[in-house]
């Protein structure tokens, strides 16, 4: 019985790694893409909106990718708890893919509704989604500051 726990949580640990490192490779190739869209000079003042396709851009971009980030963590939780012994989320008598997806964006954006938990090595997956979901959404909120900074001005001229 002890192997099997320790065997549970090693796939618990590298299922994790593997998909924190496609969150941050994808969050990190999205904004390299959105850099290269970014206004190389002022555009506009902030009352002609002419930079507005640019920002807009920008924030329905980053919303896309926090969505995808949320499935591919959605997908590990579904995936590691059909695999018997890793855990279970309190709250659900069974687990659709898209009550996965819930509790991922429940936890990614860090604000745990409450009705659900996470029991057994599962846990360890969701304490990392929340630190990455709360560092992915700072990310972009710095980026799109970047953005918008460039796009309206510092406020200095």
């Amino acid at each position: 019985m002890e192997e099997f726990l320790v065997g549970g949580e090693l796939i618990v640990v590298s299922v994790t790694a593997l998909v924190v490192g496609l969150v941050v490779v994808f969050h990190f190739e999205v904004t390299q893409l959105l850099n290269r869209f970014r206004p190389s000079q002022k555009l506009s003042s902030p009352r002609t909106f002419r930079n507005r396709p640019i920002i807009l851009a920008n924030m329905f971009v980053l919303l896309i990718a926090h969505v995808v980030e949320i499935w591919l963590f959605g997908v590990a939780f579904w995936y590691l708890l059909d695999q018997d012994g890793l855990g279970a989320i309190d709250g659900y008598a069974h687990l659709s893919l898209l009550d996965s997806v819930y509790f991922s964006a429940a936890t990614y954006t860090t604000v745990g509704w409450g009705d659900l938990a996470a029991t057994g090595h599962v846990r360890f997956l969701a304490g990392t989604e929340a630190l990455v979901g709360f560092m992915m959404i700072t990310w972009s909120a710095s980026f799109s500051y970047l953005v918008m900074a460039r796009a309206w001005g510092d406020g200095n001229r």
